[in-house]
């Protein structure tokens, strides 16, 4: 009998390989994927993590039990849930793009962040569709209306849920000095996260600490990415959100490539994630 887990991995691979919109040719570029093949990681819905998470960014953000609610009635005790956390890797075209520039993001960089919420809308809907075929109840957290932006009492601009402690949760890497998420591809990754009442097996997470692949923080070598940044949002005492977004919002905004229409993208810059020693593997 086929193992649940590897059933699972196989369902998104063949949900992958089907995405229409995972395509640059989409946007009038050569016919190229926007992102590579994904990775999975699984966390327990009983996770004590999920309490530390509250506590440490805000009573707001939901427990993997709280968004099941969001869209089921009839929740399950928390122990017969599980967090999948599915990381897509950039392409290394993409990645060879952006590690020439300096200021603002390559262009398949703009494109790529722009088209994330239509490329996970289509992925979300197909993978729940296909877990439904198999009798598996699921929630993808990126289909959820109101997950939104929050402000949290100690570390500012938040969210009520976040994609990168749930994969940290699901044993699939740690944090970085930039605040981005270091998984075995590295940190030139988007992630998304699925909730299912499913008997998968954990990713074992161990006694790893949030920040043990970075190096900067491990070891006080690197600091790659603070050279990366042109704004110095990023410094030996980590990063400063609100710069950050400040020059997304204003300086990478004014240089949007003139042959994308970009009424609907969020802005990227993304520049932190790329051409450092973790950008495409744990270093």
């Amino acid at each position: 009998m086929e193992n649940l887990n590897n059933k699972l991995t196989n369902i998104i691979e063949d949900v992958f390989n089907d995405l229409e919109t995972n395509n640059f040719a989409l946007l009038g570029k050569p016919d190229e994927p926007m992102f590579e093949s994904p990775i999975i990681g699984v966390a327990a819905g009983d996770d004590t993590y999920y309490d530390f998470l509250k506590e440490h960014i805000g009573a707001f953000h939901l427990t993997p039990s709280e968004a099941f609610e969001k869209k089921y009635d009839d929740v399950p005790e928390a122990s017969q849930l599980r967090v999948i956390s599915v990381i897509f890797p950039q392409t290394e075209a993409t990645i060879e793009m952006q590690n020439k520039e300096r200021f603002f993001p390559c262009d398949n960089w703009y494109i790529s962040r722009g088209e994330w919420e239509v490329l996970m809308k289509e992925f979300s809907l197909k993978l729940e569709k296909k877990l439904e075929d198999i009798g598996i109840r699921s929630v993808a957290i990126d289909l959820l209306e109101d997950i939104a932006p929050m402000e949290s009492d100690d570390l500012g601009m938040a969210s009520n849920w976040s994609h990168r402690h749930a994969a940290f949760s699901a044993g699939m890497g740690t944090f970085g000095l930039s605040d981005g998420f270091i998984s075995e591809k590295g940190m030139a990754v988007r992630l998304t996260s699925v909730i299912v009442e499913a008997d998968l097996d954990i990713t074992p997470r161990g006694d790893r600490g949030p920040y043990d692949w970075c190096l900067y923080y491990r070891s006080g070598i690197c600091g790659a990415c603070i050279r990366r940044c042109p704004v110095r949002a990023i410094t030996e005492k980590g990063h400063d959100k609100i710069a950050c977004n400040n020059y997304k919002e204003s300086k990478c905004a004014e240089n949007w490539p003139e042959y994308i229409d970009h009424s609907n993208y969020s802005t990227p810059c993304g520049l932190c994630q790329t051409k450092i020693p973790c950008a495409v593997k744990r270093p």
